[in-house]
């Protein structure tokens, strides 16, 4: 009986775990957006999607779990084939373009903006941004705790390690990691 009870449970968690899945992607068919069927998004994300947002999620785009992803009014999310994000950071009010075959890995930050300030006075704004792009191209894999800033364009086939603060273009074929001087 109770093996009859634990896979019932199991059966019924699984449908639950459906459910929930499902009702997330809804959240990412915008009006004018594209998100192909075979796109896949994991358990425990903070999703906040405007309702006039642009989203293009192409093929086998995984989208793992513990992810916190904001894409504002008027603003413009787009994801190439095969890429996989897992506790990810994507702040999106302008454009964000990241490629296709991407790893992105954990604890990675994407920010197309900043906030905006004054000199003199000095005076940092809680609600006013300074908006840009982010454009990360084809292969291109980040380690643990990477972030990249606003306008900033990532060539393909780019490897950037554990740590880097990504603020100026990375060319095509290129390999970006923390100086570490060992004594």
């Amino acid at each position: 009986m109770k093996s009859v009870l634990g896979i019932l449970f199991i059966k019924i968690q699984n449908l639950v775990n459906l459910c929930i899945t499902a009702q997330k992607k809804k959240m990412f068919f915008t009006k004018g957006s594209r998100v192909h069927n075979s796109f896949r998004i994991g358990s425990q994300n903070f999703i906040s999607i405007d309702a006039d947002a642009k989203l293009d999620i192409a093929e086998n785009v995984t989208i793992n779990q513990f992810n916190f992803l904001t894409v504002k009014s008027g603003a413009k999310l787009s994801i190439g084939k095969n890429t996989y994000i897992t506790r990810a950071t994507i702040s999106c009010l302008g454009e964000i373009t990241i490629g296709e075959n991407c790893i992105l890995g954990e604890g990675m930050k994407i920010f197309d903006h900043n906030h905006k300030y004054t000199k003199n006075p000095f005076s940092v704004s809680k609600t006013d941004f300074s908006i840009g792009k982010v454009k990360i191209g084809n292969n291109v894999w980040t380690g643990a705790n990477v972030i990249i800033l606003k306008d900033v364009t990532i060539g393909d086939n780019v490897i950037i390690g554990a740590g880097c603060v990504i603020y100026k273009d990375v060319a095509a074929g290129t390999i970006v990691k923390l100086n570490q001087a060992l004594i």
